[in-house]
């Protein structure tokens, strides 16, 4: 695991995940005027989602750095990390709330539990065992 995964994990799920969210709504209300009012909502998504996901990376990150000398497989870290980014986002979106919190939670871990199971992780942080 090294800083590249963090930081592509935390852009791609800042990314992707509105678009989910967008997609999710646009499958259950066929109206072309929710579409693109979900499109024009797309960079605030981008930037409250950026706001709102700054302690859980924080956190994620502080959380590397404690162990990053730690003989861990590497395979164990990144469902660790990915289970704290889920935790974190279905907090945050819970203290939130709002009508559309849970689906935007489900929109964000749905993303979040992809990006982190493709994106490649170096050994930096663990030694396979």
């Amino acid at each position: 695991m090294n800083w590249t995964f963090i930081g592509g994990h935390w852009i791609l799920t800042l990314l992707c995940g509105p678009i989910i969210f967008i997609l999710k709504n646009a499958v259950s209300n066929l109206s072309d005027h929710n579409i693109f009012g979900f499109i024009e909502l797309y960079p605030i998504m981008l930037i409250m989602g950026f706001a709102f996901s700054i302690p859980t990376y924080l956190l994620f990150s502080l959380i590397f750095v404690v162990l990053k000398n730690q003989n861990i497989r590497t395979i164990y870290t990144k469902i660790f990390f990915i289970l704290i980014v889920v935790i974190g986002i279905w907090i945050t979106t819970a203290l939130i709330s709002g009508t559309l919190w849970s689906d935007i939670a489900i929109s964000y871990s749905i993303t979040a539990v992809i990006t982190g199971i493709f994106l490649k992780s170096d050994s930096k942080l663990t030694h396979q065992t």
